[in-house]
């Protein structure tokens, strides 16, 4: 398909400045994030040598969010700066209205929603799981290493005292382990084992030491009634995972498990991932509204509109899904209605922008 003149010129101007605001919000993005893997790394709960690799993770996997809103931002600059220099006034008076307008828009929504979709759906999520994995590897090996051999320590988590003779010879696991810790009846509990490690579960993200090959004692001291257990495997929690850890690991579940579940959280989370592309579209329809403005206005004068308007929209996808996990909306009305809700204002603010003008007016010389 041959393209216009003009509708070069338009693809050029939103993606010159869908470019600039991807790299200004990734930039920002990489920024926070690098900023708290730094402060993890200072403070002992990962090793400074995964802090780029999980940096990456982290981009790849919100890069399916941030290209609508790149894509967006972009398009009221970019056509904003046109009504600013008085470009679309030469352009109306040529029969370029809105219908041509959104017709550039299309060649570049299409394709960008595409791979938004594969972001949202496919590598989004492997990245989550990828990073996620490595993150739990690494404050593995942290908390291994964090240990010395031969002395007493406090565990505050584990509410008792542990003990270690020293490290098999490649460092994963500890030799010779001693716990002592109470019981939820207040009895003393001493655990002796040949072999003990630290594990984070995959799933839970609780943190248990794993010991293996050993005796479990339980009992009041002074008193003769002491219960002796043989155990070839013993998990002790240490810690518990905060609800928040435990919430993100869906979002890296392969959206083949999503789409085979029933489960309210998994299928909130399937409709927040097919939202992303679906996103693309509802903001190229209020982008084109949003970015009219008059010579008078300044620069960045529909910027702020835009971002509030983008703000109130994935705000609503958020809350709309925390209904869908807590059972209060039903699956079917699901988060479709915030994308309606959006749609329609955007026909509306098209209407009052264009279609209450007077027929004379040059810009809709070809509506």
């Amino acid at each position: 398909m041959r393209l216009s003149i003009v509708a070069r010129y338009l693809i050029r101007e939103v993606v010159q400045a869908w470019l600039a605001v991807t790299l200004v919000l990734v930039a920002v993005l990489l920024t926070n994030r690098l900023v708290r893997f730094l402060a993890e790394a200072a403070s002992g709960e990962i090793p400074g040598d995964v802090v780029l690799a999980l940096l990456g993770y982290k981009a790849l996997s919100h890069l399916g969010l941030v290209l609508p809103a790149s894509f967006f931002l972009g398009v009221v600059l970019a056509f904003g700066r046109l009504y600013r220099d008085t470009e679309m006034a030469a352009l109306g008076a040529c029969g370029i209205g809105p219908r041509r307008l959104y017709q550039a828009l299309l060649l570049l929504a299409v394709p960008l929603a595409g791979v938004v979709g594969l972001m949202a759906l496919q590598l989004g999520p492997w990245a989550d799981r990828a990073g996620e994995q490595l993150q739990l590897e690494a404050q593995q090996r942290v908390d291994v290493a964090g240990l010395r051999a031969g002395r007493f320590l406090q565990i505050q988590d584990l509410s008792g005292t542990f003990y270690l003779e020293r490290f098999s010879a490649d460092g994963s696991r500890m030799e010779d382990v001693f716990v002592q810790t109470r019981g939820e009846g207040g009895e003393l509990v001493l655990i002796a084992a040949a072999r003990g490690r630290q594990e984070i579960h995959p799933e839970t993200r609780d943190r248990h030491l794993v010991l293996e090959d050993g005796y479990r004692y339980q009992g009041v001291p002074g008193s003769p009634q002491w219960r002796v257990v043989r155990f070839e495997r013993h998990g002790v929690l240490i810690r518990e995972a905060e609800v928040g850890e435990a919430r993100l690991r869906h979002g890296g579940m392969p959206t083949e498990v999503l789409l085979a579940s029933d489960a309210p959280r998994l299928r909130a989370e399937l409709q927040r991932r097919l939202s992303a592309p679906l996103m693309v579209f509802v903001l190229a329809l209020l982008a084109v509204p949003l970015s009219r403005s008059s010579p008078r206005d300044g620069r960045y004068g529909r910027l702020l509109a835009a971002v509030l308007v983008y703000a109130i929209y994935s705000n609503l996808l958020t809350v709309a899904q925390g209904w869908m996990e807590d059972g209060d909306l039903p699956v079917a009305l699901g988060l479709w209605w915030v994308h309606g809700l959006l749609a329609a204002l955007g026909l509306i603010l098209l209407w009052r922008e264009y279609g209450l003008r007077r027929r004379p007016r040059a810009v809709e010389a070809g509506a």
